[in-house]
């Protein structure tokens, strides 16, 4: 099955890329049997798709879950540098303490640092490597 897979990686990742496009699975097996594929490997191929496809989804639903964090880390940050000029500036808040002034600032920033580092952390879905665990012990 594996053999079979590592064959037919051009194929799956060509049918990845048209089920991501908006092909349907229906089209997708018509094609591998106008290819003259037997219904195993056809099956094979399919669940490789499908396994890729969720995963892929999934990295991009975490991809853009980082990108919001930044970005709300961005407008909170810019709000809290305007509060805080507009207070130093006396404009506002006279008599506030500053930690409440400083805090949507920071807490921006810190947000913004999140969002960076959660999208550092996002692999490519199809360059997976072994994982950490294997990495340190790639004997087993």
């Amino acid at each position: 099955m594996l053999r079979m897979e590592k064959r037919h990686e051009n194929t799956i990742n060509e049918l990845v890329r048209q089920k991501l496009e908006g092909d349907s699975y229906s089209q997708i097996r018509s094609r591998l049997t106008e290819r003259g594929l037997s219904e195993e490997e056809i099956k094979s191929i399919i669940r490789a798709v499908d396994e890729r496809v969720l995963r892929a989804e999934i990295d991009q639903g975490n991809r853009e879950k980082a990108k919001s964090w930044y970005r709300i880390g961005l407008a909170l940050a810019v709000t809290g540098l305007l509060l805080t000029i507009g207070t130093n500036a006396g404009w506002i808040f006279h008599g506030t303490p500053r930690w409440i002034i400083y805090s949507p600032f920071f807490t921006g920033i810190l947000l913004m640092y999140y969002g960076r580092r959660l999208q550092q952390k996002q692999l490519d879905p199809f360059n997976r490597g072994p994982g950490r665990i294997r990495k340190k012990r790639p004997y087993k």
